[in-house]
């Protein structure tokens, strides 16, 4: 097999040293095809100016032979004995190359970049507003604007806020999804903060879409938005940090393109609950939730994110501030975009609002292991592949993680459920759904 177009220039490399792996959370696209051969693009999702290489089936076969044990000899010998056809000498560390050029291997060259790019991150003294202008508008008069039609647009509450007139709120459970597409159920959410008083210190839960070693992350950088940024609490973070059974800022510049807390940035600003003359901090927590677990577990049997929220728990009761816990949230992701073998017809998206209905039901109540259970015990649906004790289960829940943390430390309270909406790709290639529930 002739993978001469994927690689770089050829030649002999030291054969007896692993290959770097693949690094995980890259992301696979498949692109046009050419001269009737597949083809599919490697990307990180998360770093865009990192670079992309276009590669074959067979490609894409000796990409996943790159688990950072195998020599190229031995690469080469797996990569014979499952397809029949023999490597020239050196292709294989051309095409690692190539990969590596691009940042996609785990290597020391990716490393010494990301060493980089983190100091350039922590030197910044806000995160900025990356996806300003792509999944929002960016300029503030058009923001504002774009914000406000949210409440009456299809689907959303039907009329502006009124004037705050109760209590502030416990805790929201808001989507991330894009504004463009979930903006109307962002505004029932948010519309219940604007009519209740201000926090007077905001927590922020957001999925990370890309992997953690732990399972959380903090930044000490406040999160800009095109209104300004809302105001962050480097002191709550310290003694948090002190506390916790791990580096909590071991994985920030995952915050540097998550939209799952800059978006709930955006409303708070929007708002004026964090910002401008506000002084209400907004502290942004990325989540993931544990690798393993025993068989009927919660997080509740992971000692990391225990002793995180025990910690968490106990540095919010010796500050006595108001608090809001805020999850920036979606719900399923399924559809053969997100892997699953069949479209989403309306039958397919019947059983996925069926399943988010009985999981919404439960964070109500407010019991955060009855919530996480449901989710990844549920058996799979038609149509569905995922296992069901997969993490997130067979509709994918992505939420997962930062719904479990603020259903924790609301401590049991009752919710009310917003909102609930399916935004569904016109082919039904793919399906997402997001919702709001309010927590007093």
């Amino acid at each position: 097999m002739d993978l001469s177009n994927l690689c770089a220039s050829a030649g002999d490399g030291p054969a007896s040293s692993p290959c770097p792996p693949l690094r995980p959370g890259i992301d696979a696209a498949r692109v046009p095809a050419q001269d009737g051969e597949e083809l599919v693009c490697l990307f990180d999702r998360q770093d865009p100016s990192g670079g992309q290489v276009v590669i074959t089936r067979g490609g894409v076969l000796l990409a996943s032979l790159l688990d950072g044990v195998r020599t190229p000899a031995a690469i080469r010998s797996v990569f014979a004995l499952r397809t029949g056809s023999t490597l020239r000498p050196g292709e294989v560390e051309a095409f690692v190359r190539q990969l590596d050029s691009a940042n996609l291997l785990d290597s020391p060259s990716y490393r010494d970049r990301l060493r980089q790019i983190s100091e350039t991150f922590r030197a910044r003294p806000v995160r900025a507003a990356v996806h300003a202008g792509g999944a929002y508008p960016g300029e503030p008069a058009a923001l504002r604007a774009f914000l406000e039609s949210r409440y009456t647009a299809e689907g959303g509450p039907g009329r502006t806020p009124g004037p705050a007139s109760r209590p502030s709120r416990r805790g929201l459970i808001a989507p991330h999804i894009d504004l463009h597409r979930g903006g109307h159920s962002y505004a029932w959410g948010y519309g219940a903060l604007a009519e209740s008083e201000p926090a007077e210190l905001y927590i922020l839960f957001g999925t990370s879409h890309m992997p953690m070693s732990q399972p959380f992350a903090a930044t000490a950088r406040p999160y800009d938005t095109p209104f300004g940024p809302v105001v962050n609490d480097a002191d709550f973070l310290d003694r948090l940090a002190k506390r916790a059974p791990f580096d909590i800022f071991e994985a920030e510049l995952g915050h540097q393109r998550e939209h799952a807390l800059e978006f709930q940035a955006v409303y708070l600003r929007y708002l004026g609950h964090s910002g401008g003359p506000s002084t209400a901090p907004a502290v942004p927590i990325l989540c993931v939730p544990p690798v393993w677990l025993p068989d009927g577990g919660t997080p509740r049997d992971d000692a990391a994110t225990e002793e995180l929220l025990a910690a968490l728990m106990e540095v919010l009761a010796e500050d006595g501030r108001r608090v809001c816990f805020v999850a920036g949230a979606d719900f399923a992701h399924v559809g053969p975009q997100f892997g699953d073998p069949s479209p989403v017809d309306d039958r397919f998206a019947d059983q996925v609002r069926a399943g988010d209905l009985v999981m919404l039901d439960l964070v109500a109540q407010g019991d955060a292991d009855a919530f996480y259970r449901q989710v990844v015990e549920e058996p799979s649906g038609p149509g569905m592949a995922g296992d069901s004790r997969a993490v997130g289960g067979p509709r994918r829940i992505c939420g997962l993680a930062p719904m479990y943390a603020l259903l924790r430390l609301v401590d049991g309270a009752s919710g009310e459920i917003l909102h609930y909406d399916q935004w569904i790709d016109r082919g039904g290639a793919g399906s997402v759904t997001f919702g709001c529930v309010i927590f007093d």
